[in-house]
């Protein structure tokens, strides 16, 4: 935890590596809680992507002709596999419980016929996740999945967070990156859908990027960074044919965000060059995959009844004037509108992450000068018009078909810009913020927390017209793995470790639990709230006292947070 703490005191390579296996762990342990806590099939399109990611590692890679019809693709996969859009009893019924499912079996495995609507979907994800389904079967082998599917989320997360802490003053787009990770974003973080993965990617890159960006002359300091954009920048040029919209949308907000000339130091840089190289390959086989996809059979998905609604006469500016009339109604969908879009989280959930995202949307115009916020305004601009124009190319043929999650890379970016454009202002440490932070803290794990078991809630008991949280414990219909009340607790326990990490780091020495005894070890230490203002300004930690700080000035020498900068 100390490694954490003081991570942007070390210089050498290896700095960000404890930090990295942190945060990793922290966020497979909230997706894989997620990924138990959801009923199998619970997460939007999840049956299409678990037989499409069983076929592709079985060598079903390309569709055959033949097997495409109106309705998907057909592939063979084991039964239990090819029998999961039977688990759909729940679906859009938030009043019925998942026990309506039926049990998925081990020995369900000889080969049948499945159906999946993403046949033409790049294989990279779904070849990594469907190894489980090699030597595993039945539900366990599903968990097997949506737990490789977290982890590789959790990684991209990890590490764009890891780039964050590698800014020059780093607090404010941490904080706000940190508050980005909306219910929703846990939520599809624990299924299988190369949504999630999407996300985690671009928020990586662009993270990356500007950690890059900032960092021009001591490129050396930020390889993990650069690493990081280049492994992203292939993820997403291999996860969805949307996918490379989203990282383009990325870099154009990074560049945007720093004055043209450092950008154009950035891409002289021979390291830089170098990570370019190393990514055009992985990028121009996600392209190569557009192509044989666009020429192959025809592969056409059934939207879900509700969302598709085709008109093919219809002009197509219609398409793109609903998608700007309707650009903040999917705000409740970037917070949390669980399963399959039947679920939106509590009133005091939306409430406060609502009043997040309109803080974060009115920041930039009480800041000045406005020019500092360029990298903003043209996220904010993509918010509106990129998705209007995909809705629009699609508006004939499969109607409106948008959903928030689709946009949710944007949204992170968009945030994240936010806290770039803070960067200029000192990080409040006195004792009024202390407190206001310990408040929202603890609200924001109250609000996780409550969304968490309320999802729990609906699928073991219902959301019904009168209030049913005693059924939960006097007679669940449903129970996940290790029951409902355990994956509760377990969750509010990672929650709050997370906020305490997030804490510590943004008020060194100043604990997120007051008392005799803190979460630090029963005793505060000097650097008071007084500590964050110094670090900030100074860029370098409030030096320890007595014989510790002797000792410690010798092996600094003087030396600052960013040297040269």
């Amino acid at each position: 935890m100390s490694l954490f703490l003081r991570s942007v005191r070390a210089r050498s390579l290896p700095r960000p590596l404890p930090t990295f296996a942190l945060l990793t762990a922290i966020f497979f342990l909230l997706f894989g809680l997620w990924s138990l806590a959801t009923p199998l099939m619970g997460v939007p399109d999840e049956p299409a992507h678990t037989i499409k990611a069983a076929a592709v590692v079985r060598g079903q890679v390309l569709v055959e002709d033949g097997t495409s019809f109106g309705h998907g693709v057909h592939v063979r996969v084991p039964n239990y596999i090819a029998s999961l859009h039977a688990q759909s009893c729940y679906k859009f019924n938030r009043a019925q419980a998942a026990d309506c499912a039926a049990p998925i079996y081990v020995d369900d495995t000889f080969t049948n016929i499945g159906v999946t609507s993403a046949g033409s979907y790049n294989p990279m994800y779904y070849w990594i996740v469907g190894l489980p389904t090699l030597f595993m079967s039945g539900a366990p082998a599903i968990y097997g999945m949506r737990l490789v599917s977290a982890l590789l989320c959790a990684v991209f997360f990890a590490a764009g967070f890891t780039a964050l802490t590698e800014l020059r003053r780093p607090k404010y787009a941490v904080l706000v990156a940190a508050l980005a990770m909306t219910p929703m974003v846990l939520f599809l973080g624990g299924g299988i859908n190369p949504n999630s993965l999407e996300i985690a990617a671009t928020m990586a890159a662009f993270s990356g990027f500007v950690v890059v960006l900032d960092n021009r002359r001591g490129t050396r300091r930020v390889l993990p960074a650069l690493a990081t954009v280049a492994a992203a920048t292939v993820v997403l040029a291999n996860a969805r044919q949307i996918s490379l919209v989203w990282l383009l949308c990325a870099l154009v907000v990074g560049v945007c965000s720093f004055r043209l000339r450092r950008v154009g130091t950035v891409f002289r840089d021979r390291r830089v060059l170098t990570a370019v190289a190393l990514a055009v390959p992985g990028a121009l086989l996600g392209l190569l995959w557009m192509y044989i996809a666009a020429n192959g059979p025809a592969n056409v998905g059934v939207a879900p009844e509700g969302i598709a609604s085709p008109h093919p006469d219809a002009p197509l500016y219609r398409g793109f004037m609903i998608m700007l009339d309707q650009t903040y109604d999917f705000f409740p969908q970037y917070i949390g509108t669980m399963g399959w879009l039947d679920t939106p989280v509590p009133e005091l959930v939306a409430l406060v992450w609502g009043g997040l995202m309109i803080a974060g949307l009115v920041v930039p115009f009480c800041v000045r000068p406005l020019r500092n916020w360029t990298g903003y305004w043209v996220a904010l601009a993509m918010l509106y018009l990129v998705p209007a124009l995909l809705q629009t190319a699609l508006w004939r043929g499969m109607g409106f078909i948008w959903q928030g999650r689709y946009t949710l890379p944007l949204v992170v970016v968009l945030f994240i810009s936010v806290g770039l454009g803070l960067r200029k202002l000192r990080f409040p440490g006195g004792a009024l913020a202390l407190r206001i932070s310990r408040v929202f803290f603890w609200l924001i794990v109250a609000c996780h927390t409550l969304a968490f078991v309320y999802v729990l809630r609906r699928y073991v008991v219902g959301i019904s017209e009168i209030a049913n949280w005693q059924t939960l414990f006097s007679s669940p219909h449903w129970q996940p793995p290790l029951g409902w009340l355990p994956l509760t607790i377990l969750y509010l326990l990672v929650t709050a470790v997370g906020a305490l990490l997030l804490f510590r780091y943004l008020h060194p020495g100043s604990p997120l639990v007051k008392g005799p005894l803190s979460l630090d070890g029963g005793a505060r230490s000097n650097s008071g709230p007084e500590s964050g203002i110094t670090e900030e300004i100074t860029g370098r930690e409030p030096a320890p006292s007595g014989t510790a700080a002797v000792a410690e000035a010798q092996m600094s020498s003087g030396e600052s947070l960013r040297p040269g900068k």
